[in-house]
């Protein structure tokens, strides 16, 4: 089973276009068990703002019941599908001229996967300009579009399968104790090479220096933790490393331009 051009399996509650991409509202019409494997002529960011949805796209969950961001690119075959019909997505399209041409120049993810909160902020922009388009929106759109691009591509960069593994464990390191910051020498003697060839090598290969891919893994999982709205923000501070709820409002508001409170209203389900 094929899909074109902005074809899924929902109702369309709203749509817009500008510069050729494709922005919609949808809510699913498909029960799960009706879903079968089928395929996607064209790429698509999907941002799931209601209900469970199953993906094989990486990083997601079994089963998502919050705020999340999927890339898939041409060609993505899969069975992707909500558990109920009482969810709420949003898309953005992108015709494979526009995906091949940007390519050429900068290389995006050729498999699914779940972006981060940068993308997903930039996605929430989007769907909140359907409501209010105006002749402003079409430079709204391609503007957040781009971003969303660079950041696909940060996330092809940092996956690629080149590099040495030492590499790959120091940044899984940074990733599972966020909490904790170690001193560059510590990393280094654990990768057995000079601090000075770690500390090139790392930014090289993850376009980011080991601090500020602490402060990025920090911020990734607050984001997460942010969604459980009973976790009050100064345990959430306290789970991420910072000094206390100030310091890690502050770092938020600087990364992503909104308070924790408010990035908590934003992805509040519908």
């Amino acid at each position: 089973m094929r899909f074109g051009p902005g074809q899924f399996l929902g109702v369309c509650e709203r749509r817009r276009t500008a510069h050729g991409l494709a922005l919609a509202d949808l809510r699913p019409t498909v029960p799960e068990h009706e879903v079968h494997r089928h395929t996607h002529d064209d790429a698509h960011f999907l941002l799931l703002l209601a209900g469970r949805y199953l993906s094989s796209a990486r990083g997601m969950p079994a089963v998502c019941d919050h705020p999340a961001l999927v890339l898939n690119p041409p060609g993505t075959t899969h069975d992707d599908r909500f558990r109920g019909l009482d969810g709420r997505f949003f898309t953005l399209s992108v015709p494979t001229d526009n995906w091949r041409a940007v390519t050429t120049t900068c290389p995006l993810p050729d498999h699914p996967v779940r972006l981060g909160t940068a993308a997903l902020l930039a996605a929430y922009r989007l769907c909140h300009e359907l409501p209010r388009w105006d002749d402003a929106s079409a430079l709204v759109v391609e503007s957040e579009y781009h971003l969303l691009l660079a950041e696909a591509a940060l996330d092809a960069r940092e996956r690629r399968s080149s590099g040495p593994p030492w590499l790959a464990r120091a940044r899984d390191h940074l990733h599972d104790t966020c909490a904790v910051t170690p001193r560059l020498s510590e990393l280094a003697a654990a990768a057995d090479v000079h601090p000075v060839h770690f500390a090139r090598a790392f930014r090289a290969r993850y376009g980011r220096s080991p601090g500020e891919y602490l402060r990025h893994c920090r911020l990734e999982r607050a984001s997460a933790l942010l969604r459980d709205l009973r976790t009050p923000l100064a345990d959430i501070a306290d789970q991420c490393g910072y000094v206390d709820q100030s310091h890690f409002s502050r770092a938020f508001r600087r990364a992503y331009r909104l308070t924790p409170a408010a990035f908590r209203r934003l992805v509040r389900p519908a």
